[in-house]
């Protein structure tokens, strides 16, 4: 792929890359091989060996060589005292880590850019249902056109046929559940206390799957449930505006989440669905599915609550990056952003090591209500931040002590 050639900082001043000469013998001088495997010589089969540059020369631009893995190509000056560059393309493990380091660099940007967005929606439009489905079946659409022009390679192993329905559906339920039980806390509370609550999912995870599944924990992994559930309970109960109405929305999310994530892993074994397109078959299907229940609940009220938002807009000075656009405009954008910051984060979590994950979503949670506070201004007590604080970090704790735990057990199985 083309790439841009390092800034020139003179008019008389620009930058050379001199070709590296290999004396052979009977005295053919060949360009060692490039990065596409392939010798590299002149029109008759040889090079003229390079001639260094006097001290205070003006160099010249001799040549600038492209690759086809990077987006950017390192110009480097042969002046008299520099060594010669042995190569310009960037490693592959650098170019991992600027594609990973993107990837979760928009997710925490367009997850708290969404939280705020979102929060402004349910001000104006407070219905979650009805603004649940249109955020997911936004991004189902946009799914089915990225695979449709190949911009994201389609799954090959499921279809829409009864078969893939019913391994879809009972995942695709619980993503919407948590959806829409989100969707409720934000319109009830403030972001920044459902994301403290949130961070308590762990805990659920942990009490649903022992009770339910079977799963055995170590004492460790239950000994990290402590600051996360007392950072929720204390964070819950000196929040300003606490509304139980909120926080049970919040704990409904966390159950659903963590259900969701054990189902996820079946669903993967059944279907090879995996990152991008796991996501864009949830989205396809809950769109379906939440059609029809949302216009139960909330469709009576569709055309009053269309009518009376761009009022709403206009009286709180809702704009989108300071300019002024139609409710549905900002309905799109919300939307869009729903689906993008997801399907950041998984793309940024498929590349991710175990560890990194937890250090991950734990920042997430502090960059989103660091940014929620910044916007909204609401008041968090200096208990409730500490509260907060101790609840985040009680999740990374929670996430070593399960990795320690499967890492244990893996070692046992291949020892015996």
């Amino acid at each position: 792929m083309a790439t841009a050639v390092a800034g020139l900082t003179g008019a008389s001043t620009t930058l050379s890359v001199a070709r590296s000469t290999r004396s052979l013998r009977g005295g053919v001088h060949r360009r060692p091989a490039g990065p596409h495997g392939r010798e590299d010589e002149s029109r008759h089969g040889r090079t003229a060996p390079v001639a260094r540059l006097p001290r205070g020369s003006s160099p010249t631009v001799h040549r600038v060589c492209s690759s086809t893995r990077g987006s950017a190509i390192v110009a480097h000056a042969a002046a008299e005292g520099v060594p010669e560059p042995k190569g310009v393309a960037l490693s592959e493990d650098t170019w991992k880590t600027l594609r990973v380091s993107s990837f979760i660099f928009f997710w925490y940007f367009l997850n708290a850019v969404f939280a705020i967005i979102n929060k402004r929606t349910l001000s104006v439009f407070p219905y979650p249902w009805l603004l649940s489905w249109v955020q997911i079946a936004v991004g189902a659409a946009f799914m089915l056109v990225m695979w449709r022009l190949r911009v994201f390679k389609p799954p090959s192993t499921v279809g829409f046929d009864a078969k893939s329905w019913k391994a879809l559906w009972p995942t695709s339920c619980l993503h919407l559940v948590a959806h829409v039980t989100a969707c409720a806390s934000y319109s009830l509370g403030s972001v920044s206390f459902m994301q403290v609550v949130k961070a308590g999912e762990p805990a659920c995870s942990v009490i649903l799957l022992t009770l339910f599944f079977g799963r055995k924990y170590s004492k460790l992994v239950w000994l990290t449930l402590i600051p996360i559930v007392g950072g929720v309970a204390v964070g819950s109960t000196t929040e300003l505006n606490f509304l139980m109405a909120s926080f049970v929305c919040a704990m409904i999310s966390n159950v659903a989440s963590a259900l969701r994530s054990v189902t996820s892993k079946d669903l993967q074994e059944a279907t090879g669905l995996r990152g991008i397109n796991l996501y864009g078959a949830m989205s396809v299907v809950g769109a379906i599915v939440l059609l029809p229940i949302s216009l139960i609940v909330e469709g009576a009220r569709l055309p009053a609550a269309f009518a009376a938002a761009p009022a709403g807009m206009a009286a709180k000075g809702i704009t989108l990056f300071g300019a002024t656009v139609p409710f549905l405009a900002y309905l799109f954008v919300g939307s869009m952003l729903f689906h993008l910051y997801n399907q950041t984060s998984y793309q940024a979590l498929g590349e991710l090591s175990p560890l990194d994950i937890s250090v991950a979503n734990a920042v997430k949670r502090v960059v989103i209500i660091l940014a929620s506070v910044a916007v909204f201004r609401n008041p968090i007590t200096p208990i409730g931040a500490w509260a907060g604080a101790v609840a985040i970090l009680g999740t990374f704790l929670y996430s070593l002590a399960a990795q320690k735990q499967a890492a244990d057990a893996a070692a046992a199985a291949k020892s015996a």
